[in-house]
C-alpha cells in the first residue's frame, strides 16, 4: 500500500473508531432541522419557503461540530511531526486525512438534506437538487473547517475560533447550495449555475485549504 493509501486508511478507521463517525454531525443536523420550526412557526408555506436556508444552516452546524478534533489529537501525540517528515509531505498528508474525514463523517449531509427538504414541504425534485447542491458543497465546507482547525490546533476554546474563521468562508458555498434548491422550487432554471458554483467553490477549497493548513501546522511545529 502506498503512503497516501496508508494515511487514508488509518484516518478513515480513526474517524469511525475514535470520533463516532457521522453520529455527532448528524445529530447536530437533525437537531437544527427539528428545532427551527419552533422559531419559524407551523405554517406550511413559511416552512417550505425557509426550507433551503434552514437546511443549509443545519449543514453548516454539522460541519463545524467535529472540526476541533480533526487535528487536536494529532497535535498532541506527535502524528503531525511524522506527517511533516513523510516523503509525501504535510500538505498531501492533510489532504488525505481530511478526505477520509469527509467520507467517514459527512456522507449523511446530502441524505439528511433530502429528507429535511421533504419534511419542510419541498417536492421530490427540489429536495433532490438541494441535496445535490450540499453534496457538491460538503467537501469544500469540510476542507475550510479543516483549515480553520489547523489554525486553532492546540489552543483553548478552539471551537469558537474555528467557527469565527470558517463560517465566513463557508457561507458562499451554502448560498449556492441553497440557491440551487430555491431555483428548483421557483422554476427559474438557475439550478445548474448554482450547482456549478457550489462545485467550483469546493474544488477551490480542495486545492488551497491543504496548503494553508500545512503552513499553519508547520508554524505551530516550529
Amino acid at each position: 500500500m502506498s503512503a497516501l493509501g496508508a494515511i487514508f486508511t488509518r484516518e478513515l478507521r480513526l474517524a469511525f473508531a475514535g470520533g463516532g463517525g457521522p453520529a455527532g454531525p448528524a445529530a447536530f443536523n437533525l437537531a437544527a432541522l427539528a428545532l427551527a420550526p419552533l422559531a419559524i412557526g407551523p405554517d406550511a408555506d413559511t416552512l417550505q419557503a425557509a426550507g433551503p436556508g434552514v437546511i443549509a444552516f443545519a449543514a453548516l452546524l454539522a460541519t463545524l461540530q467535529p472540526a476541533e478534533r480533526i487535528f487536536s489529537e494529532d497535535a498532541s501525540d506527535g502524528t503531525l511531526e511524522l506527517y511533516a517528515l513523510s516523503p509525501v509531505g504535510l500538505a498531501l498528508s492533510l489532504f488525505m486525512k481530511t478526505l477520509a474525514f469527509i467520507l467517514a463523517v459527512f456522507w449523511t449531509t446530502p441524505l439528511l438534506a433530502f429528507i429535511g427538504g421533504l419534511a419542510y414541504g419541498m417536492d421530490v425534485g427540489s429536495a433532490f437538487v438541494l441535496a445535490l447542491g450540499l453534496a457538491f458543497a460538503a467537501p469544500g465546507l469540510a476542507f475550510i473547517a479543516a483549515f480553520a482547525g489547523a489554525l486553532a490546533a492546540g489552543l483553548k476554546r478552539a471551537g469558537l475560533l474555528i467557527a469565527l474563521i470558517a463560517a465566513p468562508l463557508q457561507v458562499p458555498l451554502l448560498v449556492f447550495a441553497a440557491g440551487a434548491g430555491r431555483a428548483a422550487m421557483d422554476g427559474t432554471g438557475l439550478e445548474g449555475p448554482n450547482l456549478m458554483m457550489a462545485l467550483a467553490g469546493s474544488l477551490a477549497a480542495l486545492a488551497l485549504a491543504p496548503f494553508g493548513a500545512a503552513a499553519a501546522l508547520k508554524a505551530r511545529l516550529e
